[in-house]
């Protein structure tokens, strides 16, 4: 089971257990800019913050996950920032599968897409490996699984739409400053796959957390398998999901429960540091 991908990819408001895999390798390189240049606005990151999960099914300790942001700099011309992430089973869950997923994005600081994709997926000792590069219309994407004798590659279009990883995805969830009710429709590269993934403000309410009781923001989300011409291939949502952010400035994600084929997901922050 691929609980790591769609932990990453609920809690980026978004739809994949099939979510594109991609090689460890040395950090993309971003140049660093001059110091004091603009943070990005709303990109919904914060340069140099970093953040730990632990993930559960049913109550059982499954899994934890860590994420941080590298500072703003620049690649190819692009203001643009990289995010780091990495997931693992622990508890009984590592007993049963070992898994562990590490993902690097390169995402531009401007627009908020993402420019360069590279992660790895270890399951029971076997490696896939993967590399995506964004163009305004498309990812060019090339993998590998360990024993493969060849490179394989293939191509996702957007139809003319904007697409993200599960980084960028979850960066525009907290860049969103909307009103309760209010809705936004993203789409979502998993792997082969492109996903639309409807998210609704649902409210703002109190919430228990490692950082203390904290007023949130809570979203809704449903995610659905799309073809490559935008039609879904269901009216019936493969994945729902709830998540909670702090109701403040840091937009940080506190509490993510996910509803999917292999069971309720829940994952809860249990650390948050920020320059």
């Amino acid at each position: 089971m691929r609980w790591a991908s769609i932990a990453c990819v609920g809690l980026a408001a978004c739809a994949g257990a099939e979510a594109t895999t991609l090689p460890p390798q040395q950090p993309p390189h971003v140049a660093p800019v001059a110091e004091g240049s603009a943070a990005p606005g709303e990109l919904g990151l914060d340069p140099g913050e970093a953040m730990a999960f632990e993930v559960r099914f049913g109550g059982v300790l499954a899994g934890d996950a860590q994420l941080a942001v590298g500072q703003l700099g620049e690649r190819d011309g692009h203001r643009a920032i990289v995010v780091k992430s990495r997931a693992a089973t622990a508890g009984v869950a590592a007993l049963v599968k070992s898994i562990s997923d590490e993902t690097t994005t390169v995402i531009d600081a401007d627009t908020g897409r993402p420019l360069q994709l590279d992660t790895t997926a270890v399951v029971d000792g076997t490696t896939t490996t993967a590399h995506a590069e964004f163009t305004a219309s498309a990812a060019n994407v090339t993998y590998s699984k360990q024993g493969d004798a060849k490179v394989r590659r293939y191509r996702v279009n957007f139809a003319g739409q904007t697409a993200y990883d599960t980084h960028s995805a979850m960066a525009q969830l907290r860049g969103w400053h909307a009103h309760p009710g209010a809705t936004r429709t993203v789409y979502v590269v998993g792997g082969k796959r492109l996903w639309r993934v409807d998210v609704k403000f649902a409210g703002i309410e109190s919430i228990g957390s490692s950082m203390g009781n904290r007023r949130a923001v809570r979203f809704e989300g449903s995610a659905y398998r799309a073809r490559p011409n935008l039609s879904l291939e269901s009216q019936t949502a493969t994945r729902t999901f709830s998540v909670w952010l702090t109701d403040d400035a840091d937009r940080v994600p506190l509490k993510l429960v996910a509803k999917t084929e292999l069971g309720d997901v829940t994952m809860n922050l249990t650390d948050y540091t920020r320059p």
